[in-house]
């Protein structure tokens, strides 16, 4: 039995006026997911607006579209499939798109070399439920959905893992930590790969509770999106909140990188948070649509709150109620259609009138003899033939498999209806039409008839095909661009290296006559060869990480003989700028540990370099420590190192530390005219860490300087030989 979470406390119910108590039913469990509302429950937000919020968090099998339609939650959590819930008459209410893309997405056993989209049907698979988007992808990349094999959704990556399923749903901000924590291969294919770029975690209510509670509804929201600004800007605050508040859930690490993965799908200080894009719905309406998801032209306007609504005239149309009503019936599929015709003994001219009106194309043919009897407008212009001439023809004329139609036959009389069916029709002029086919069997003018309904999907295959090649294309472009990355890298790096060489040998020679001002070229020359290789290398790093060949080696390394050397490249320049240099080890720290010492040199080296660079006075200091033993995580023989490196520099704003991490970013675009740099510096270093088993995380506020902290796994004791 689900329990409440999170309650506002005393100082709500001694506030003067009766709270309004609300329910707010999560999605899933409680991680970093649902920050913002964690935020606005402890910063006070829902307080001040007069609510206290009961968070309720989801389970599987749990729906959260029936917990708030059924009354059981005031608001709640959902995917962009409630643009179906809605064409379905669900009454549901978007008040946000909290995710400016959906983190939906399909992880397959092995690399991209083992597995494909395409060779998915057959294989045992695990999709959870609200998965809509996941199935668009499909049907876009011309995967037949029909033959996928849906197993029951543990919510483990375990039996991926172990080969019990070939693929999963999950979460871009969830499942690849564990699947990489395991060293397990995957692929991750993201529907927005192939064109289906969706919102996520859209926050919803009612058209009740929207009607009856305009001010809660109002509030509420304000107050959530609140607390989301609050947590993208603090998001190990929230991190430290979660860890106190649910301890065995999820490692800090496993939180801080679905905090990471959530803010790069969110993209706060370019996107206002809970902005939403009518168009874009639209978009999400069509593409559903296109598929034969929803019906075409389906109305988004009254799905979408409007925080400020201006005066509603919507009275005007009452009289058009009628015509809105035959449109709904109309842009439904054929089967209910033809079920509700059945069931109100609805006359063949009644029939005949709501056919030919659809806005699909609809044929009926006789099941005995396979001539059409009937077919409206839209399915002559599809067969390229007018609607009473194709009543000479029979059926199978236009498959361009004739067993098509017969294999109908034999499973409409078991299934009732068949709802999908992909396959070839061809027009009268003999072109090929890919279509989704929905049938049934109904008797029509006192015949025994096969009515079909099409989705034409020529178009979207094609562009599906046209895809995959530029995929391909894509792929054998990036095979070449490795290698003359690698083919220029080392013809950079050897000349450079040489003009480095030889500038030293000329500026250490205190005899040669030299002018002042040459010795001042020579000594800028070496300093711009070095940026140069410095970015070359780190081009290369950013080209083997992206590829996944980097590999980690394992070495010993004497840390306080590793570090005092590494530390004295730096000191010259503390002293001339007047900035004092300390390293501290903790008592319990090692003497020696195995790791990779060219790696970590690399990120410590980044590190303190950027913090000398911005810190004009006072001090850098390095200070490692040991963290407690985790024989479960850690293996017996592992520990986990802690480097902090600390500056009394200016600060970073919080605004810029978001993006920090990111690939070519930098906290400002005066840092790249001031110091240079490719801006690829901290991303390389974190996957770098990451790669060592820990992870690279920041502290920092404006005026009060920075702490980046390293965490790596490394072995007190040499491996084993096997």
């Amino acid at each position: 039995m689900l329990g409440c979470v999170w309650i506002c406390g005393d100082a709500v119910r001694a506030a003067e006026a009766e709270p309004d108590r609300v329910v707010l039913q999560l999605k899933w469990t409680h991680q970093f997911q649902f920050a913002g509302y964690y935020a606005a429950v402890e910063q006070g937000y829902y307080r001040e607006a007069g609510l206290e919020v009961s968070l309720v968090e989801g389970q599987p099998g749990l729906d959260p579209v029936n917990e708030v339609i059924m009354g059981r939650a005031d608001f709640g959590v959902g995917t962009s499939e409630l643009v179906m819930l809605r064409a379905q008459g669900k009454p549901v209410v978007v008040l946000a798109a909290v995710f400016q893309h959906s983190p939906l997405v399909l992880l397959a056993a092995g690399g991209a070399a083992d597995q494909d989209l395409q060779s998915l049907p057959d294989k045992p698979l695990m999709i959870e439920p609200q998965s809509a988007e996941l199935f668009a992808y499909f049907r876009n990349e011309g995967v037949d959905t029909t033959k996928l094999r849906i197993n029951h959704h543990n919510f483990s990556v375990d039996d991926l893992a172990a080969g019990r399923v070939a693929a999963m749903s999950g979460y871009s901000t969830d499942e690849p930590f564990l699947l990489q924590k395991a060293k397990v291969p995957y692929t991750l294919y993201s529907p927005r790969a192939g064109g289906i770029d969706f919102y996520g975690d859209n926050l919803f209510t009612t058209e009740k509770q929207v009607s009856e509670h305009p001010e809660r509804v109002r509030a509420f929201r304000a107050a959530s999106l609140k607390g989301w600004d609050y947590a993208l800007a603090h998001p190990q605050v929230i991190v430290d909140l979660i860890r106190r508040q649910y301890p065995d859930r999820k490692s800090r690490e496993h939180l801080e990188f679905e905090a990471e993965r959530t803010i790069q799908l969110m993209h706060p200080g370019l996107i206002e948070v809970g902005h939403m894009n009518p168009g874009r719905w639209r978009h999400i309406a069509d593409t559903y649509a296109e598929l034969g998801m929803v019906p075409r032209g389906f109305s988004i306007e009254e799905m979408l709150y409007d925080p400020d609504p201006r005066p509603n005239f919507h009275w005007v149309y009452w009289p058009l109620g009628g015509a809105a009503a035959i449109t709904l019936v109309l842009s439904g599929s054929l089967a209910p259609l033809v079920q509700g015709h059945r069931r109100l003994k609805r006359s063949e001219k009644q029939y005949r009138e709501l056919a030919e009106r659809a806005p699909f194309p609809v044929t009926i043919s006789d099941v005995e003899t396979g001539f059409i009897i009937f077919a409206n407008r839209l399915a002559g212009e599809m067969l390229k033939m007018p609607p009473a001439e194709l009543l000479r023809h029979k059926s199978e004329e236009f498959y361009m498999d004739p067993m098509n139609r017969r294999e109908l036959l034999v499973r409409l009389p078991r299934e009732g209806t068949v709802s999908g069916q992909k396959l070839r029709l061809r027009d009268s002029e003999g072109g090929i039409i890919w279509v989704l086919l929905s049938a049934s069997l109904i008797e029509f003018g006192g015949r025994h008839g096969l009515v079909a309904s099409c989705q034409d999907i020529t178009e979207s295959r094609e562009m599906a095909m046209e895809l995959r090649m530029a995929k391909d294309d894509a792929e054998a472009s990036n095979a070449s661009r490795k290698s003359y990355l690698a083919m220029m890298a080392h013809d950079i790096r050897t000349p450079m290296s040489g003009i480095i060489g030889m500038t030293d040998l000329m500026l250490a020679d205190q005899d040669s006559p030299l002018a002042e001002e040459q010795r001042e070229n020579m000594v800028l020359m070496r300093e711009a060869s070095r940026s140069l290789l410095e970015l070359v290398n780190e081009l290369l790093d950013w080209s083997q990480l992206e590829a996944g060949e980097m590999t980690m080696e394992h070495a010993p390394v004497h840390l306080r003989e590793f570090l005092e050397p590494l530390l004295g490249l730096f000191r010259p320049m503390a002293e001339a700028k007047g900035v004092l240099m300390r390293l501290r080890l903790e008592e319990d720290v090692p003497v020696l540990v195995w790791t990779d010492p060219l790696r970590l040199r690399q990120i410590l080296s980044n590190l303190v370099s950027n913090a000398l660079k911005f810190t004009a006075r006072g001090s850098v200091e390095v200070a490692v420590s040991m963290l407690p033993h985790e024989a479960a995580v850690d293996g017996p023989a592992s520990r986990r190192l802690r480097f902090r490196v600390i500056d009394t520099g200016p600060g970073i704003p919080v605004a810029a530390q978001a993006r920090l991490f990111a690939a070519y970013a930098q906290a400002d675009s005066s840092v790249a005219r001031r110091f240079g740099g490719s801006g690829l510096g901290l991303s390389i270093s974190r996957q770098l860490a990451r790669l060592l088993g820990g992870d690279i995380t920041l502290e920092s506020r404006e005026g009060a300087g920075s702490v980046f902290t390293v965490e790596i796994l490394a072995r007190t004791e040499p491996e084993a030989e096997a």
